[in-house]
C-alpha cells in the first residue's frame, strides 16, 4: 500500500482527491491548517498532520517515509475569500517549500494541480505563480504529473447565492467558451496520474459552454423568474486600478476574471458530469 500525503485536502477538489485515494486503497495522510479542519475530514481519513504550509519550519519531517505527494493547494479565487496570504505565497512559495522537502525526503512522485493555459497569461499573478511552480517541478528531478483544468465546477458556487438574490450578471457579451470540469472527475484523473511518468494533463469537462450559458444554467436552476443583467466589460476594467489601491488580493482575482472572460479556454474533454447535473445536485441537495 503506497503512502500518499495530500496538501489542500479541505478544498472542494482536495476532498474529492482524498476520497478517490481512499477508494483506490492508498495509505493517505492529509495536511491541514488546524485540528478542526482535520476532524472535518474524519469520514474520509483519520490520519492528518496540522501544519501551516506558508511557513517552511512547520513542514520539517512531515514528508519522511512518504512515497507520493499530491498538492491541490491554492488560494481561492472567490471574492468571498478574505484570507490574507497572496497567490504567490500560497500557490508558489508554499508549494516550493513542499517540493524542497519532498526532494530532501526522497519522495518518488509529485502531482500538482495547476491551471490551464497558465503559460499564456504570465502578466497575471494567478497564472504566473501556477506556471512558475510547474516549471520548478519539471526541473526538480522528481517524477511529476501536472494537472491543468480550465476551472472546476465548485468555482461557480458563489453564483448560486447571487442567483438567489437576483444579483447574477453577465460581464460583457459572455460569448467566450470554456469547459469547466467536475471536481470528482478531476480527482480521478489526478489520482490515476500517479501511474503516468513526467506528464502534463490538460483536463476539461465533457461539455463546452459560453460564459453566458453558464450563468443561465445557474439562474434557471435557482429561480427562472429573476433576470440576469449585463455589465459592460469596460466598466469593470476601469474599476481595476481603484480596486488595486485598496486590495492587491482582490485586484488579482478581478484581473483574473476579466482575462478569462475575453478568451476561449477549452481543454480536452475528459470529464463525465455536465454542469447542468452539478447545479441540479447542489440546488436539490
Amino acid at each position: 500500500m503506497k503512502k500518499v500525503i495530500l496538501f489542500g485536502a479541505t478544498g472542494n477538489l482536495g476532498k474529492e482527491i482524498a476520497k478517490e485515494l481512499v477508494k483506490q486503497g492508498y495509505d493517505l495522510t492529509v495536511v491541514v491548517r488546524n485540528e478542526a479542519k482535520g476532524k472535518s475530514l474524519s469520514d474520509i481519513t483519520s490520519k492528518y498532520i496540522v501544519a501551516d504550509v506558508c511557513h517552511l519550519s512547520n513542514l520539517e519531517n512531515i514528508l519522511n517515509k512518504q512515497e507520493i505527494v499530491i498538492s491541490a493547494l491554492g488560494k481561492s479565487v472567490s471574492p468571498n475569500d478574505q484570507s490574507k496570504p497572496t497567490f504567490k505565497e500560497v500557490d508558489y512559495t508554499a508549494n516550493e517549500s513542499i517540493l524542497h522537502l519532498a526532494t530532501k525526503a526522497g519522495v518518488k512522485k509529485f502531482i500538482y494541480v495547476s491551471a490551464f493555459h497558465s503559460e499564456k497569461y504570465l502578466h497575471l499573478e494567478y497564472f504566473k505563480v501556477h506556471h512558475d511552480f510547474s516549471e520548478l517541478l519539471k526541473q526538480s528531478g522528481i517524477d511529476y504529473s501536472i494537472i491543468k483544468p480550465p476551472a472546476i465546477f465548485s468555482a461557480f458556487i458563489d453564483m448560486i447565492e447571487m442567483a438567489k438574490k437576483g444579483q447574477l450578471v453577465h460581464i460583457g457579451k459572455g460569448d467566450k467558451k470554456t469547459n469547466p470540469i467536475y471536481e470528482g472527475d478531476l480527482a480521478k484523473i489526478t489520482v490515476d496520474a500517479i501511474h503516468k511518468q513526467n506528464c502534463v494533463i490538460e483536463a476539461g469537462g465533457k461539455n463546452i459552454y459560453t460564459r453566458k450559458e453558464l450563468n443561465e444554467i445557474v439562474q434557471k436552476g435557482i429561480d427562472n423568474k429573476k433576470s440576469i443583467k449585463t455589465v459592460p466589460l469596460g466598466l469593470i476594467k476601469m474599476a481595476l486600478p481603484m480596486i488595486k489601491l485598496f486590495s492587491k488580493n482582490m485586484y488579482d482575482k478581478f484581473a483574473f476574471f476579466m482575462e478569462v472572460m475575453q478568451h476561449d479556454t477549452i481543454a480536452p474533454q475528459l470529464g463525465m458530469m455536465s454542469f447542468e447535473e452539478y447545479i441540479k445536485l447542489k440546488v436539490n441537495g
